[in-house]
């Protein structure tokens, strides 16, 4: 009978590269759940025609903060700053870019 074994901290990680306006770059992780939930919960919010466009804005600044503080030095991105700093389109490219250049490469490489 053999030994087998699966160790979490040997998998190959995959990290996106994102350069923000300031100049600060930051080495992103892939998402957790609660992540992906308010990226899933974006997209039905698209269907919702009484929300207000403050609440779309406020969701969205939510969800790249989010997105950027999962990076390997630890640096907080708040979502006051990306709602200050971003506007609504720089953020839906960004979230459009992150899931199918970052998270979308996941469906074509399972391993």
């Amino acid at each position: 009978m053999s030994n087998l074994s699966f160790n979490f901290n040997n998998l190959p990680n995959s990290f996106f590269n994102v350069t923000l306006k300031n100049g600060k770059v930051l080495l992103v992780k892939m998402p957790k759940k609660k992540t992906m939930s308010k990226i899933q919960a974006l997209q039905n919010m698209g269907d919702d025609k009484d929300i207000s466009v403050e609440a779309v804005v406020d969701t969205m600044a939510g969800a790249v903060a989010e997105i950027l503080t999962n990076n390997m030095s630890g640096e907080k991105v708040t979502t006051k700053e990306i709602a200050e700093d971003y506007d609504l389109e720089e953020m839906k490219l960004f979230i459009s870019e992150f899931y199918q250049k970052f998270v979308g490469k996941l469906d074509e490489n399972p391993n």
